[in-house]
Formats: C-alpha cells, sequence, structure tokens
C-alpha cells in the first residue's frame, strides 16, 4: 500500500471510526418541518434532522429540502446512521426562521406595485370627485344624477390591485 492510500486510510478510519462515512451525500425521499428521510446506498434512512437542536432562546433557521435533491449528511453516531443531520442542501424547498410564525417574507417589488396601484386609485378617486362636484355645479336643476355619472364614468376604469406579497419559501 503506498503511503498517500495508507494516510487516505488513517483519515477515513478518524472521520468514521466503525468504517461508516462520517460525511455523506444521499438523495431526499421526503421532507418534513423539521426532519427528512433520505437513501443512501440503497437504504432509506428515517429521522435525518434538518437542525442541530432546538432552544425558545436561539435563532433557528430551518432549511426544508426539496424532494429528490442531494443533501450532504453528518453521521453523528460513528457509522450507524442513528444520528444524522442535514449539513448542506441542493435545492431547498422553504426556509423557516424562528419557527415560521410571523408569516412569509414580503416580496418588495409586488410591495411597491400595489402601493403605486393605490396611489393612483386614490389620485384617480380625487379627480372623479373633484369633476363630479363641478358637474353638480353646472347643472341647472342640482339634482346629482350628473355629477353621479361623471364620477361613475370616470371611476370604472380604476381599481386597485393587491398583489400576494407573501414569499411563502422564507418564512419567519
Amino acid at each position: 500500500m503506498s503511503k498517500e492510500s495508507e494516510i487516505k486510510h488513517l483519515i477515513r478510519d478518524i472521520a468514521a471510526p466503525n468504517g461508516g462515512a462520517a460525511l455523506f451525500e444521499a438523495e431526499v425521499v421526503e421532507s418534513k418541518d423539521t426532519e427528512c428521510t433520505i437513501k443512501y446506498q440503497g437504504l432509506l434512512h428515517k429521522n435525518v434532522r434538518l437542525v442541530c437542536g432546538f432552544s425558545q432562546s436561539l435563532t433557528t433557521i430551518i432549511v426544508k429540502p426539496a424532494v429528490g435533491s442531494t443533501v450532504l449528511v453528518a453521521d453523528l453516531s460513528g457509522g450507524k446512521y442513528r444520528d444524522m443531520i442535514v449539513l448542506l442542501v441542493e435545492k431547498a424547498e422553504c426556509t423557516t426562521i424562528n419557527g415560521g410564525n410571523l408569516g412569509g417574507m414580503v416580496n418588495i417589488e409586488d410591495l411597491i406595485d400595489t402601493l403605486k396601484s393605490l396611489k393612483e386609485y386614490c389620485e384617480a378617486l380625487k379627480d372623479a370627485v373633484s369633476s363630479g362636484l363641478l358637474a353638480v355645479g353646472e347643472s341647472t336643476s342640482a339634482s346629482g344624477h350628473t355629477a353621479q355619472a361623471t364620477f361613475d364614468n370616470l371611476m370604472q376604469t380604476q381599481s386597485i390591485t393587491i398583489n400576494p406579497m407573501e414569499d411563502d419559501k422564507v418564512r419567519h
């Protein structure tokens, strides 16, 4: 055996003393809130953790891997595949920050579009009311029918558009 091969085997033995891989890549078969099921060397392993631990005082970020994607897994049980945790995710289905109790993150572009739409609507409403009031003043009967028709005519093409602003792929 060459020196390089011997060193390689010694490092492997240090990293995984019971012959198992300390770090390995696996395919995600199922993904839950804080755990996933992986397929490694033809075998399924359930309850692979997505976070190291839970604490109310610590900030937690859970990256939920997409089914079918590859993950880097650490076997903390020394090759027994009993205590495993995902370290790296190829493709995330979603990310949850601090339990996700505050809902999804706001997509700023959609928020800006929504606010612009509200502004345009309010400006159009102002113009319509103003024109309607002028029409009432000019009416000989001052009955308000002319004002109402003017108002309805100017406002029929206006609407407030509320775009979905939540990015449900990131929860905090």
